[in-house]
């Protein structure tokens, strides 16, 4: 039996399409596979907040793999040692944050090309802007080539602007808007948190990359059960 095609998310954000990520949160194998059932684009296999192995992203890609479906690691931080590790997992991608300046957009696309010289195009890129440094550099850090989205986190930029980790503050929700159509106007790609409420304007702004946490999915069904179990039972 022939391997499920792995999306090709580059020629996704070419086509002005979108692709939904979702934030592993548990790391499973069998989720990954089930997600990948489910229609989703790719996963994100997250160093920096959960308790992920170098061990366990290897198995967690060739999941992916096997599934169809594109993996994406948010490695712990900016480090060449670390990326290359994630990388020689053979990962479809990478998604590296608090990239406040140009200098450290371009180290990180110098690093994927050492560490991946035959197919480093192949490589998804992903910078995490989510601070305030980022946006006074927004101009210099999307001029650097090589990067195929600019990722706008929500939470982190909310709390470098001041207003303690609200995301949907109506100035973090202005700056972002603000950024995004930055992103575009210089003719890259942008990527943004994607929860129910804030779906609509994200896909209607052109966001490339939507993401969507493993916990977000679950929730609101939960909760709707539970309502209707609550309400039957009266």
């Amino acid at each position: 039996m022939q391997a499920p095609q792995m999306p090709d998310l580059k020629r996704i954000f070419a086509n002005c399409g979108n692709a939904v990520m979702v934030n592993l949160t548990f790391n499973s194998p069998n989720l990954v596979e089930y997600l990948a059932s489910l229609g989703f684009e790719a996963v994100m296999l997250d160093c920096e907040h959960t308790s992920a192995s170098v061990e366990r992203v290897e198995e967690l890609a060739r999941a992916a793999r096997a599934a169809g479906i594109a993996a994406i690691v948010r490695p712990e931080k900016l480090d060449e040692a670390l990326i290359t590790r994630y990388l020689d997992c053979n990962i479809a991608g990478i998604m590296v944050p608090h990239v406040d300046d140009a200098a450290a957009a371009q180290r990180i696309v110098d690093i994927v090309r050492y560490a991946r010289p035959n197919d480093y195009q192949d490589i998804v890129i992903v910078a995490m802007l989510e601070s305030a440094a980022a946006v006074a550099n927004i101009d210099e850090i999307l001029a650097v080539e090589g990067i195929d989205v600019f990722f706008l986190a929500r939470v982190d930029l909310s709390k470098s602007l001041g207003y303690r980790g609200d995301k949907r503050h109506p100035e973090v929700r202005a700056m972002v808007d603000k950024l995004i159509a930055r992103i575009q106007a210089a003719g890259r790609h942008a990527g943004a948190a994607g929860d129910y409420d804030m779906v609509p304007e994200i896909a209607a702004q052109g966001v490339r990359l939507i993401f969507v946490g493993t916990k977000s999915l679950i929730e609101p069904g939960a909760r709707a059960y539970r309502e209707m179990v609550s309400r039957a039972g009266k």
